[in-house]
């Protein structure tokens, strides 16, 4: 038999499982740039990423007086590959609920306190229960005195925008690069 557990941990199972799956891509991406855009010494501590990785071009110039020279330009790598950075864009979550009976053991909060503790982490507080069940069919007549309730599950990813720390590292690395 499937037990019932509290609505509040049916609907915040999945949203909190969008918000570590954000986490872990925050932390991919992170990875990534430590791992591609900067080069380790034996030395450096944890904290230390190392030296930036450049990419060195060469190529020939013109110079004002109409002769050719070599030049060699250094390009952080960072700001010439894209960084994978994904996000939750929108999140749907639907699935199907039988309401079942309240929890026998909790009982209705006394007047008075504070209006946080009547709905966030407050034992006292009547909390209903329910399991996931079958969405219910329009033309069968419903037997049992359970409501249903039904929610959307879609998650659509989507290219994050940089953020502002890395923009700003990427202009600094940009302003970086010196002809020699």
């Amino acid at each position: 038999m499937i037990t019932p557990r509290y609505i509040s941990d049916l609907l915040g199972a999945p949203l909190a499982a969008v918000v570590q799956a954000e986490a872990i891509a925050a932390k991919a991406t992170a990875e990534f740039i430590q791992e591609v855009g900067f080069s380790k010494t034996s030395t450096s501590s944890e904290e230390d990423f190392g030296e930036v990785r450049n990419i060195i071009f060469s190529y020939q110039k013109v110079e004002a007086d109409g002769s050719s020279k070599t030049a060699k330009i250094a390009v952080p790598l960072l700001t010439i590959i894209p960084i994978p950075s994904l996000k939750v864009a929108e999140a749907e979550i639907e699935f199907d609920l039988a309401l079942s009976q309240p929890d026998q053991s909790a009982s209705v909060p006394k007047s008075g306190g504070s209006i946080g503790n009547k709905f966030i982490g407050d034992t006292s507080a009547l909390r209903l229960k329910g399991i996931f069940g079958k969405k219910p069919t329009p033309n069968q007549p419903n037997t049992t005195q359970a409501a249903t309730a039904n929610m959307n599950v879609k998650i659509r990813l989507a290219q994050a925008e940089p953020a502002i720390g890395m923009v700003q590292l990427l202009n600094i690395l940009d302003n970086a690069n010196k002809e020699t």
